[in-house]
């Protein structure tokens, strides 16, 4: 057994002990960067029917606190790992490069707000049940991540879902109490994305808005929502003249606009 095997191994057996206590996240954080230095990393817990929760956040500074706020306060609804929970995404470790929609790396909200901007971003994805989800994100140094760094952090993926499914059984308890606040505010905020536009806009160019925002090309637009292509474009063209913008960093200031008021 080499060296590197044997450090694993003791990892493993303190992530495992330490399950239910506070030391457990710091175990988990070692066995990740076991695997692959890390610039940061983020647990949260997914709910379908309430905002999500921040269980496990890189230290405190104006920037983080900045990035968090801005995120519970609605940019979770354009999260790619958000949207694809909604949709089903599978226990095991995903790729954000995977799952993005096509234009989401030239988006206002990837170049501008994106806490992870500049990295390799992977993560641990573990279903609880049809309605929740922990999803442990961890932004990869390495950019982009070779092949070896992705089979190491494959290797340890089973140990990391296992062993954080127990540690939810010992913590879930106490995640409990903020649930209906976090279900209100997530209404709030959801009542923002069906209504955007303001009453200007159809269902059709609001649905399309949203979409744009969230980082999807027209072509995708147009494929995911069974339309022609040139149609979407009409819809494009017609919701920004109602809008009175010209630009997609204009439509994502009116989102901006629309959760800071909600």
């Amino acid at each position: 057994m080499d060296d590197s095997s044997e450090n694993v191994y003791l990892l493993a057996s303190k992530l495992i002990d330490t399950s239910g206590a506070d030391a457990f996240n710091q175990a988990l954080l070692s066995l990740i960067n076991s695997a692959t230095p890390c610039e940061s990393v983020f647990v949260i817990h997914f709910h379908k029917n309430s905002r999500p929760t921040i269980l496990v956040a890189p230290d405190s500074t104006l920037l983080t606190d900045k990035i968090m706020d801005e995120y519970l306060n609605g940019f979770y609804m354009i999260d790619p790992f958000y949207n694809a929970f909604k949709t089903g995404l599978s226990t095991g470790l995903h790729f954000i490069k995977e799952i993005a929609p096509d234009d989401f790396f030239e988006s206002t909200y990837y170049t501008e707000h994106y806490c992870n901007r500049g990295y390799e971003e992977a993560a641990f994805i573990i279903n609880l049940d049809n309605d929740s989800q922990i999803q442990i994100s961890l932004t990869v140094i390495e950019t982009p991540a070779t092949t070896a760094t992705r089979q190491r952090l494959q290797a340890i993926s089973p140990l990391v879902i296992s062993a954080y499914r127990k540690h939810w059984q010992n913590i879930e308890n106490t995640q409990e109490t903020s649930q209906h606040a976090s279900a209100i505010i997530h209404e709030q905020i959801s009542n923002v994305f069906r209504n955007f536009g303001g009453g200007l806009l159809t269902e059709r160019e609001s649905e399309i808005a949203i979409l744009i925002i969230r980082g999807y090309s027209l072509i995708a637009i147009a494929e995911l929502l069974g339309i022609a292509h040139g149609t979407a474009k009409v819809h494009c063209k017609n919701l920004y003249s109602k809008l009175e913008i010209n630009s997609k960093s204009e439509l994502f200031s009116l989102f901006l606009d629309d959760i800071s008021d909600k």
